[in-house]
């Protein structure tokens, strides 16, 4: 039986925060480490286990994915990927494992999140001190690279088929690494952790004296929250339009790509935050969920039985009818 969704006016939600208003003293001070990994500052915070050993792991694993899944970092495997010419290249496992995660994410879609996008992503700097626009005629030639029905897996060998095409592994990969992140630490007994990257948030098990964590939602237009969500074991990951972008003559462009325009997505809504099991998940799906729109992601997270929220330009937010946000 389909779910009705509850219709909330209120700020768009782009960031997240932990809450520990009104929980019981820590037996000790939680430990953190910061690093800058995968162009976004991740941090992983240990509750319940002072190990400062463990902190370091998690940063040598986040920099080991990242030197197999960077677009950017020579030698890398999608880097090596993007520049063979479409003859197949070896790459490790988990490469292999986490584009077919993708792939999967693409079909669902249709192809409206499409991880060959990379030939278009170059195209813009959403960075640069005086941003510009691409070019139509470089657009138009970076578009015609975008199919991933043209990236073929072969046992341990990936190669792209369409001549120029580049794989953009940058909405998904954050996800995997969060996930991998969480099993070493649970791996080593950790039952009370927050992994942030970038946003991208992991909530291992609950608070240490066993409550679940509550995670705030944030507006991108002030300092105040939208709500919070009580979870353990739980990722909660946003897309959303004011995450990195420009304004050029009054208008907003955002990385939010269009694979059939290559230029952002223009569908009503601001951000799309889910709540799922695997950050792997989320990852995509908060991409996937906002490329299709509020219509057609709504029916998608109700199939799949995702907590979502959808907020407007106008900043309502519809949400699914098991969202615990309060």
């Amino acid at each position: 039986m389909r779910k009705k969704a509850a219709v909330i006016g209120c700020l768009a939600v782009l960031l997240f925060a932990v809450l520990f208003s009104g929980c019981s003293r820590l037996p000790h001070e939680p430990i953190q480490r910061q690093d800058f990994l995968f162009d976004t500052i991740v941090t992983v915070t240990i509750y319940d286990k002072e190990d400062e050993g463990l902190l370091s792991q998690c940063m040598e694993l986040g920099r080991r994915y990242e030197n197999l899944f960077s677009r950017t970092k020579e030698g890398s495997d999608i880097w090596r990927i993007n520049h063979a010419n479409g003859q197949p290249v070896a790459v490790s496992e988990e490469t292999v494992q986490l584009i077919e995660t993708a792939l999967s994410y693409c079909d669902l879609s249709n192809g409206g999140y499409d991880i060959t996008i990379g030939a278009v992503s170059e195209l813009w700097d959403f960075r640069a001190e005086e941003p510009s626009l691409p070019a139509s005629g470089r657009m138009a030639e970076a578009l015609k690279t975008v199919d991933y029905r043209g990236v073929k897996v072969d046992g341990g060998t990936v190669a792209l088929a369409v001549p120029g095409a580049q794989l953009d592994l940058g909405s998904i990969a954050k996800g995997y690494i969060a996930d991998r992140m969480a099993d070493l630490l649970r791996g080593q007994g950790v039952q009370s952790a927050i992994l942030d990257l970038g946003g991208n948030i992991y909530v291992l098990g609950g608070k240490p004296d066993g409550t679940e964590f509550r995670v705030g939602l944030q507006s991108p237009f002030d300092e105040s929250q939208l709500g919070a969500v009580s979870v353990k074991d739980k990722s909660l990951v946003t897309s959303g339009i004011n995450q990195r972008g420009f304004t050029i003559d009054g208008k907003r462009y955002h990385h939010l790509l269009d694979p059939k325009t290559g230029y952002p997505i223009e569908n009503g809504l601001a951000s799309v935050t889910v709540v799922t099991d695997r950050s792997v998940d989320g990852d995509a799906l908060s991409t996937v969920l906002f490329c299709l729109g509020e219509e057609q992601g709504m029916e998608l997270a109700e199939r799949l039985g995702i907590q979502a929220a959808f907020v407007r330009d106008d900043g309502q937010i519809v949400q699914t009818a098991d969202m615990r946000l309060s």
